[in-house]
């Protein structure tokens, strides 16, 4: 490769340039045909070996050029971290100190508006019951106004339903049966098993290669 120094590129454009070459070169050589007699062969792992060199050189390039930056970086969380894990931990005290409180007064507010509504129910089904039953004019006023007043009672209850509790709900998934939840997500997740289960099967074929149910270990051999 060109060295690089003064008035010269920077490694990025000088290792461009040495690797465009040699994709030159190796054009060249391939246009004869295939490999066919040892000269050729030669020739192609001559450039097999620079293109290998090309690319180990390019990376450490590429690398001493990143570290200052990865340097500064890895400076920049080693400095704010504890301060954000300082802030977060005094938001999970707070929290842990406030949640007991608003979940007994959630529990209150539920009540409230449950005995609200059974009010309101009770009141209403006595109103229509009187409706129905009087053709008193007196008595049917006075059903009327209940039924406004099981309204605003009813009213009332979606009220404290609607009113802001200060509590955040959130789930988590409790597997009570293993295999049931694995066949569920296979089914509606193939892609994702198919490619843990190569993964781990590529992490086989590179190891001890033992029997594998479903998995077959085929040796592939390429030019190095």
């Amino acid at each position: 490769m060109h060295e690089t120094g003064h008035n010269n590129p920077p490694p990025d454009a000088a290792f461009g340039l040495h690797i465009d070459e040699l994709f030159s070169l190796l054009s060249d050589t391939l246009a004869g045909g295939e490999v066919d007699n040892d000269d050729k062969e030669l020739a192609i792992d001559a450039l097999f070996d620079d293109f290998h060199k090309a690319s180990k050189d390019a990376d450490k390039a590429r690398a001493t050029e990143k570290k200052p930056h990865d340097d500064a970086a890895k400076a920049v969380q080693i400095k704010w971290k504890p301060i954000i894990d300082k802030a977060d931990a005094g938001k999970r005290a707070c929290s842990d100190a406030l949640t007991p409180y608003r979940t007994a007064k959630q529990r209150a507010k539920e009540e409230a508006s449950r005995k609200a509504r059974e009010e309101a129910e009770a009141i209403e089904r006595a109103a229509q019951d009187a409706l129905r039953q009087s053709e008193d004019l007196e008595a049917r006023f006075q059903a009327e106004q209940e039924l406004e007043v099981a309204a605003k009672l009813k009213a009332a209850a979606n009220k404290i339903d609607r009113a802001a509790t200060g509590l955040r709900t959130t789930w988590d998934a409790e597997i009570t049966d293993r295999k049931a939840a694995l066949l569920h997500y296979l089914g509606k997740f193939p892609e994702r098993f198919e490619a843990l289960i190569q993964q781990m099967a590529n992490e086989d074929a590179r190891g001890a290669r033992g029997t594998v149910p479903g998995v077959i270990f085929v040796e592939v051999r390429r030019a190095a």
